[in-house]
């Protein structure tokens, strides 16, 4: 790492506060797009490139070729957005960057791109996007919307108005002030984690310039992600340091708008960049799943007791919960996560505790069995952590039975890579299900240390007080919330 990058760590760490925040946005460039087939701004030219008699792997100033495309044709920009329209028309599936960030709580996009993948990832993610690129839309706001979309560009069903040309460059700024003035706003209120961008455009340019030298050094920090220099086969050692040197001072210049760079290998790290950066913003809420038909030795009120004080110390640590209101525990876990909201003079909101209560009824010949199976994995989606206490109901003779519905819990869970604390000394299906990490931990924590085996062990010892309980539970909490 060369002076002037950031570490992944740091920026996982800060851009993180900031989706707690609801501080975070996202600036969408052709390079995201890519992965899912489309093409980037050479190779939709590259047909017009060659009409011009020129040559496309030389050809950097594309913005100028589009209009010496425009002039060569009298003015005519008909050719321009049929190229458009037969390139982005095409449905293309959102790529795993795009569910990644339509998954995160970011609640504007902005976009240079004429396709729809950002717009489709959203849907996909049970999210409405309000999706705006004309003066008209952006006037307007859709009363039930999750998200904003900036397509500051123009959208592939609109290509006669895109932005492509040095025209559409020139008039932008007064034809378009509105866009321009949102993303000024923006950029100032949020944090901004730019992908897929090569900051050659010439109305971000303009747009971030502006606001550097209103705000100096009070800007905010923005994150963008590039591909480290490597060095090409038969490259010779002298270009090849060129080239590095040209990053670096590319990196140091960016600073002047605030924005810090992380460095990957390969465009195939960003993933694995953006599934760090969800599991840790994840990690952040933990769900407490359990039913108790039965309290068993413990005895109801020792258990509620326990719950009360476990929900009431994990929301102290400002961690969010999500409970599944499940019987005999849902009203011990919610009261001790609003006595504590209470204690700090703070509201309820969904940044603090998220409850869902399952459904009782169902309707349209919907089995209710997979209804619950649908609503667990959709509540299971908020956390990335989960305790599993107790799991017994009562059967049809009103006797203790196991919870099947906690052991489906926990196994959707393992799919959805929440890290598992099962408090087996609740006994019934708690226990069985800290027995089955405790011995097969090289399935469930193949990187764990021995100060989290050692804690997890203690899970399972019935004889431990439920206040060393809770203190090992948030011991293995933080462990887990520190840890890659």
């Amino acid at each position: 790492m060369n002076n002037e990058e950031i570490a992944p760590a740091v920026f996982i760490r800060e851009y993180t506060k900031e989706l707690h925040n609801k501080n975070a946005a996202v600036f969408v460039g052709a390079g995201l797009s890519m992965p899912a087939g489309y093409l980037d701004w050479r190779s939709l030219l590259a047909d017009i490139i060659r009409d011009l008699n020129l040559d496309p792997d030389h050809e950097t100033d594309l913005v100028t070729v589009a209009q010496y495309h425009i002039n060569h044709a009298g003015g005519n920009k008909t050719g321009l957005t049929r190229t458009i329209f037969d390139a982005f028309s095409q449905i293309k599936k959102p790529t795993r960057n795009h569910q990644l960030l339509a998954s995160l709580p970011i609640f504007s996009y902005w976009t240079t791109n004429y396709d729809k993948l950002v717009e489709r990832a959203l849907e996909n993610a049970k999210k409405v996007p309000d999706v705006k690129y004309t003066l008209t839309q952006l006037a307007v706001t859709r009363l039930d919307r999750d998200v904003a979309v900036y397509k500051m560009h123009g959208d592939v069903d609109h290509a006669a108005d895109a932005v492509i040309s040095k025209d559409d460059y020139e008039s932008y700024s007064t034809r378009m002030e509105p866009f321009v003035t949102a993303l000024r706003g923006d950029l100032i209120e949020k944090t901004f984690l730019f992908l897929g961008f090569s900051f050659t455009d010439p109305n971000i340019d303009y747009i971030l310039s502006r606001v550097r030298v209103q705000y100096e050094q009070h800007q905010r920090h923005h994150y963008c992600v590039q591909k480290r220099v490597t060095r090409t086969t038969g490259e010779k050692p002298i270009p090849f340091r060129s080239r590095q040197l040209k990053q670096a001072y590319f990196i140091r210049d960016l600073k002047r708008f605030g924005i810090q760079t992380v460095l990957v290998e390969n465009y195939a790290d960003i993933t694995g960049l953006l599934e760090q950066l969800n599991d840790t913003y994840k990690r952040s809420s933990v769900l407490i799943s359990g039913s108790a038909g039965d309290f068993g030795p413990w005895g109801q009120s020792k258990a509620e007791l326990f719950l009360h004080n476990l929900s009431k110390a994990i929301a102290t640590k400002r961690t969010r919960i999500v409970t599944g209101f499940g019987l005999g525990v849902g009203s011990a876990v919610i009261n001790g996560a609003l006595t504590h909201l209470s204690e700090v003079g703070k509201s309820i909101s969904d940044e603090d505790i998220v409850m869902r209560p399952f459904p009782q009824s169902t309707k349209g010949g919907v089995d209710l069995a997979g209804r619950w199976t649908e609503y667990r994995k959709a509540m299971i989606g908020y956390a990335g952590i989960a305790i599993f206490v107790f799991g017994s109901k009562l059967g049809t003779d009103g006797k203790p039975e196991m919870s099947d519905g906690m052991s489906e819990e926990f196994d959707l869970c393992f799919q959805a890579g929440v890290k598992l604390l099962p408090v087996g000394a609740t006994g019934f299906v708690a226990e069985e299900l800290w027995r089955r990490v405790f011995d097969d931990m090289g399935t469930y924590y193949p990187a764990a240390k021995p100060a989290f085996k050692s804690g997890f062990k203690r899970l399972g010892d019935s004889s431990l007080s439920p206040d060393d309980i809770i203190k090992i539970v948030l011991d293995l909490i933080s462990i887990l919330q520190k840890s890659d």
